[in-house]
Order: structure tokens, then C-alpha cells, then sequence
């Protein structure tokens, strides 16, 4: 929700980013991920997740596994995804291996990094600068 309605039930809008900062962003591999390899260059990758508040109460447990699957292309991005390099270095690999321009490579290593971020595979760490002091 935005706007009046967001602001009367309390949602607050979560501040964008630009595009410096999105590019300067670091992704980390969430701890819980294992991954297995597959023989055409892909990985099997699963991940712990909270149990919703029925599937506790049905189940007794906390957390359940998911699982998905990468291809070579996917896992070569997860990989990646280590916590020192940028959003920005990332593209910039990917395109120098794949022979692709700069804005290709942006736009689809962007959409699958929020795919990764979706299903709890990875998170985004943002470097925001410091603001002195007055």
C-alpha cells in the first residue's frame, strides 16, 4: 500500500534504491544453502525455510527444505554471489564471458538476482555512504 492508505494502516514504503547503489550492492549465499552438482554444468540447491503458522501447527516443525534447480548460467551467478564482489562486478563478468553488451547483461543478472533474493537463496547487503557530521 502507498500513499494515505499505506500511511493509516502503518505500512511504510521501504526506500528505493538508486541505480549506483543497487549496482554497488554485495550479495551473500544465504548459510543455508547446500548445492549439488549436476553433469550439465548445473547445481540442485537447497535451502532451509521458515514453516508457515499451519504447516507448524501440522507438522511440528520449524522449517522445511526447498529445492531448486540452476542452469550453468544460474549457478554461475549463485557462485558468484560471495559477499566481496558488486552487483556491478558480477554484470561485468558475466558479460565478458558470455559476449554480451553491458545492458543485457545487467538486465537479466539483475532480474535473477531479486529471483534469488525472492526465494531466500541469497541477500543483498547495501553500502550506503556516510553522511558527515553537522
Amino acid at each position: 500500500m502507498s500513499g494515505i492508505l499505506g500511511r493509516l494502516v502503518g505500512r511504510r514504503r521501504r526506500p528505493s534504491l538508486g541505480r549506483r547503489e543497487s549496482l554497488s550492492a554485495c550479495p551473500w549465499r544465504a548459510p543455508v544453502v547446500r548445492t549439488v552438482d549436476r553433469p550439465d554444468g548445473g547445481a540442485i540447491v537447497t535451502v532451509q525455510a521458515p514453516c508457515g503458522r499451519v504447516q507448524r501447527l501440522l507438522t511440528g516443525a520449524a522449517t522445511h527444505e526447498r529445492t531448486y534447480g540452476l542452469d550453468r548460467y544460474g549457478r554461475e551467478v549463485l557462485e558468484a554471489c560471495d559477499g566481496r564482489r558488486t552487483v556491478r562486478n558480477i554484470v561485468d563478468r558475466f558479460a565478458a564471458a558470455h559476449k554480451v553488451s553491458l545492458a543485457e547483461a545487467q538486465k537479466a543478472v539483475a532480474a535473477f538476482l531479486r529471483t534469488l533474493v525472492s526465494k531466500g537463496l541469497i541477500v543483498m547487503e547495501v553500502r550506503r555512504p556516510r553522511r558527515g557530521r553537522a
